[in-house]
Parts: structure tokens; sequence; C-alpha cells
């Protein structure tokens, strides 16, 4: 089954897409999160794209497992993608993926700047790979 995972993000949106046979993730890249109807259509064209059968998103629990502010934003995220998308949407545990992301990062590339315009593509890798070590 060909896996789209989502690190959903108040600027920036990482996504990636895997399968689960394979259990293998690739970065697709980032999109602006300024406009959800724009982001919807632009997740929309990578379902069609990639033949996308499930959606993972990362679910910012906090430390101690409890929902904060941007768990309520990403819930709402994910109920306009299941009505949009008509496809299941999976919310995965995201816990330490920007840190896990950030040091894959660094061994691609030294300079933060540049490290910014992919890493939020690698946080949804990771996500991806938790999701694939949990199911």
């Amino acid at each position: 089954m060909k896996v789209l995972a989502i690190d959903f993000g108040s600027k920036r949106i990482g996504l990636a897409v895997g399968n689960s046979q394979t259990r293998v993730g690739t970065p697709l890249g980032q999109i602006a999160s300024s406009n959800q109807r724009l982001v919807l259509d632009e997740i929309a064209r990578k379902i069609g794209e990639f033949e996308i059968e499930q959606i993972v998103v990362g679910y910012p629990l906090n430390m101690d497992g409890s929902r904060g502010p941007a768990c309520m934003a990403v819930e709402r995220f994910a109920a306009s993608l299941r009505k949009r998308a008509k496809l299941p949407v999976v919310l995965v545990d995201e816990k330490l993926s920007s840190f896990e992301a950030e040091e894959m990062g660094k061994a691609i590339e030294g300079d933060f700047r540049k490290r910014k315009t992919f890493l939020d593509s690698v946080a949804a890798q990771v996500i991806l790979k938790t999701f694939f070590e949990r199911s």
C-alpha cells in the first residue's frame, strides 16, 4: 500500500511517500501552509500522482503524551484532509521527529539555512518510518 506522510506546520508542510511492503519512505519536498485550500489541492495532486491509499499525519503530542494546542490544529487539518481525499488518515505520534530529521539533515548539509529547505520533508519521512515500525 502506498502511504503519504505529512509533517504539518504553521509555516511549512513536509511530505514523504512510502510503500508499506518495502517500508521505505522518500521525502517529497515541502509546501507553504499559508492557504489551506492550496495545501489541500497540492496534496490531492500528490495523492493522484503517487496513487496514495492511506495518509499519515504527524501528531505533536507533548513529551508526557498529553495534547497541546498544536494537536488541535493537526486534528482540524486531518479532518479537512479526510473530507477532501476520501482516504484513511492516521495520526502518528511525532515525538522527536524534528530532532531526528535535524540530525539526518546535518549529515547531508552543514549549513542550517540550506537545511531548512528540506527538513520538513525529512521529518515527514521520519513520521512515515515511525508509522511503518508500529504497524
